[in-house]
């Protein structure tokens, strides 16, 4: 029994550490900090427990009834969590709440929630190892016996890191695996205890199930409806959709953002997507009969392929044969059954779910007219091996002479200063591209579009209007007007590009969304 007690306890605490931030997803988000910050409170809970655990091994006149304690009572606090986490998120999350503002409070309420709701069962969890020594040694010996009760602890442990991700995760689901992990912790409590007669009390936390979920609704736009909700082991999904007939693909916390956008019977998305139909405007300029051929282009970071749609109608009649590079096949499946492109566009598309973009990339032929970057690790960051100068190095490789590289940069930060995390992508693009680069702002948001092409200028900017396309949206125009746009690197010597050696990218973002907390 005490070889099944200690296994339990290992699977418990793993469960909670990994499900615990996919719990929070929803309300706070999963950005590395939010990671780290859970890794780190579980494991100052797992020193503190097991240290009174074992000043407790060492005065219990009966470890076995200590032992059944410490599994009630973290089973039972395991269970008031996860009914109180909702309540705490909505007091806490101010109404109106947008993307800028959200990521100090995230991190503090992160924080905070983990060390109520996470910590208390964790420790408790902790201090049944020296207890189940204590008790084990009688029999075994004390060495034989810590030997064993770690061996247990640790395959536990493993069946709760595998089972988290390719079981809980796509087949049983976050909230009701943390539920019946506390009903299991309740049960083996009751049985260290031989009073079977109240194992039906540890069905309790069951009650949990019934009704909706709350996180579903967590930080929703005004006005939108959710239409479907789903976790998969990168993160918690979500299908809004408004009157109008938009839908929007969100991630984690969701509030103001979209990882895709859908407006049914347009070409054009909306937001910074319709953007991405400069990228073949300026691939094919002054080249010769490029225009005349089929365009080849590679998305990374595709999500629902909002991208694609602006991507076709910039390359004009002749047409684009797109190959797409999704990390989370989910995002795909969501993207096809919600936001499902026109089928004449959905025949030139490629998907590729569940590939790094960069390790894909390096599969393709060279002479590619674009490749679009639009992939991020949650809501606010860049994943770090995308935005290095190794990286755009083997960008710049696989374009042809006049090819374009276009980036999505989500930034609070004014482009200009050297502080910010983009001049260092730029700095880092500049060591294959050099000074042929362009941003432009996106209207009415946080975000810049960052071009860069390999071996060729840009076209003027007074030329750009006679280049597009008829039909296209006036917020491309504006985001082409020379308040709009930045051209070449600037004043930007002595910015330390990353390398995939040396990268603080994701500290970086972190600290600039914190700057425009409240």
């Amino acid at each position: 029994m005490t070889l099944l007690v200690a296994g339990l306890a290992g699977f418990a605490v793993l469960t909670v550490e990994i499900l615990g931030v996919h719990l929070l997803a929803p309300w706070f988000g999963t950005s590395a900090l939010v990671w780290s910050q859970q890794i780190g409170l579980v494991l100052a809970a797992i020193a503190v427990g097991g240290w009174l655990g074992g000043r407790l091994a060492s005065r219990s006149p009966n470890p076995q009834r200590s032992a059944a304690w410490c599994l009630l009572i973290g089973g039972g606090l395991m269970a008031l969590g996860i009914a109180l986490l909702a309540p705490f998120a909505m007091w806490l999350l101010p109404e109106g709440l947008t993307l800028e503002n959200a990521a100090a409070i995230f991190q503090r309420g992160s924080f905070t929630a983990a060390s109520l709701f996470f910590v208390p069962p964790v420790l408790y969890l902790a201090m049944l190892s020296p207890l189940l020594v204590q008790i084990r040694s009688i029999e075994r010996g004390a060495g034989r016996a810590a030997g064993e009760i770690s061996a247990a602890g640790t395959v536990g442990s493993l069946l709760g890191v595998f089972g988290s991700s390719f079981v809980a995760i796509p087949m049983i689901g976050v909230r009701t695996t943390l539920i019946m992990t506390s009903v299991a912790l309740l049960l083996g409590g009751v049985l260290l205890l031989r009073k079977r007669t109240a194992s039906a009390a540890t069905l309790l936390p069951l009650t949990l199930l019934l009704g909706n979920d709350p996180s579903h609704a967590a930080n929703l736009p005004e006005g939108a409806e959710v239409l479907a909700v789903e976790d998969s082991p990168y993160q918690h999904l979500r299908i809004i959709g408004f009157e109008n007939g938009e839908r929007w693909l969100q991630m984690n916390e969701g509030l103001d953002s979209y990882q895709s956008l859908y407006l049914p019977g347009s070409a054009w998305p909306g937001g910074y997507y319709d953007l991405f139909s400069l990228a073949p405007i300026y691939a094919n300029y002054q080249v010769p009969a490029a225009a005349s051929r089929e365009g080849r282009a590679w998305i990374l970071g595709y999500g629902a392929g909002s991208g694609v749609s602006p991507l076709q109608v910039g390359f004009g009649p002749a047409g684009v044969h797109t190959v797409g590079v999704e990390l989370d096949p989910l995002v795909v499946e969501l993207g096809e059954q919600w936001l499902p492109l026109a089928a004449d566009v959905a025949a030139k598309v490629q998907v590729v779910a569940g590939a790094d973009a960069r390790s894909l990339l390096r599969c393709a032929t060279a002479e590619l007219d674009v490749i679009l970057l639009d992939a991020y690790a949650r809501q606010f960051e860049i994943p770090p091996h995308l935005a290095t100068t190794e990286f755009f190095a083997e960008s710049y490789d696989k374009l042809r002479p006049g090819g374009v590289l276009a980036i999505n940069l989500g930034t609070t930060a004014a482009v200009e200063s050297d502080l910010s995390f983009v001049a260092k992508i730029r700095t880092g693009l500049a060591n294959s591209f050099g000074e042929h680069q362009r941003m432009h702002r996106v209207p009415r948001s946080r975000n810049w579009v960052l071009f860069a092409r390999k071996a060729m200028p840009f076209p003027p900017l007074e030329e750009v209007g006679e280049l597009m396309p008829s039909g296209i949206p006036l917020a491309v125009g504006a985001a082409c007007l020379p308040g709009q746009t930045v051209d070449g690197v600037g004043m930007l010597e002595g910015v330390t590009p990353y390398t995939d050696d040396k990268n603080p990218l994701q500290v970086q973002q972190s600290l600039e969304w914190w700057s425009e907390a409240p």
